[in-house]
């Protein structure tokens, strides 16, 4: 048996976790459910019967077929399959070139997907990223936000038109 190639970590279908902590260096299969995770993994796959809700998980590539929602992922490869269900997510990407999504893959709710320049002159980001505000003396939160490069992105326009008040919600066909 030895001679088979077995994931890492595998939490099989029918099994439910409800809080999900660690780090783990290789890679982790879910075809079960999990509920409150906070994970880094080397590579996550959430299969056709995977469910995942509620959480972050960092990872240097995430396969998405099943089930999600709540979940904040970082990463720079995630790849969406057919059967994924993707709901009131956020994805941070180190490159707009990581990721794909199958036509037949479904978003529901508010789904944010972002992509970050990260390196340069700046230092590196440490750890999982997760703190994001500090606060002052008065105790009041303030946001770090990382300087970035001057130089203007061509693929954004010059001027984005301010939606923050719109009437109502854009229907945006994702394929097929």
């Amino acid at each position: 048996m030895s001679d088979s190639k077995q994931p890492e970590g595998f939490i099989p279908g029918g099994l439910v976790i409800d809080h999900l902590c660690g780090t783990l260096e290789g890679a982790l299969t879910i075809a079960g459910e999990v509920e409150n995770v906070e994970l880094q993994a080397g590579h996550l796959c959430v299969t056709e019967t995977g469910v995942m809700k509620d959480g972050q998980v960092e990872a240097d590539s995430i396969v998405i077929d099943g089930s999600v929602s709540g979940v904040t992922f970082t990463t720079p490869r995630l790849s969406a399959g057919a059967g994924a269900r993707i709901s009131d997510c956020v994805i941070e990407m180190g490159s707009p070139t990581g990721c794909a999504i199958h036509e037949d893959a479904c978003f529901e709710g508010d789904v944010r997907i972002s992509v970050s320049r990260k390196g340069g002159a700046g230092g590196s980001a440490s750890g999982s990223g997760s703190s994001r505000t500090n606060s002052t003396s008065s105790g009041t939160p303030q946001a770090n936000i990382p300087a970035g490069d001057d130089e203007p992105d061509l693929h954004w326009p010059a001027q984005t038109p301010d939606i923050s008040e719109a009437d109502q919600d854009a229907d945006i066909p994702l394929g097929g």
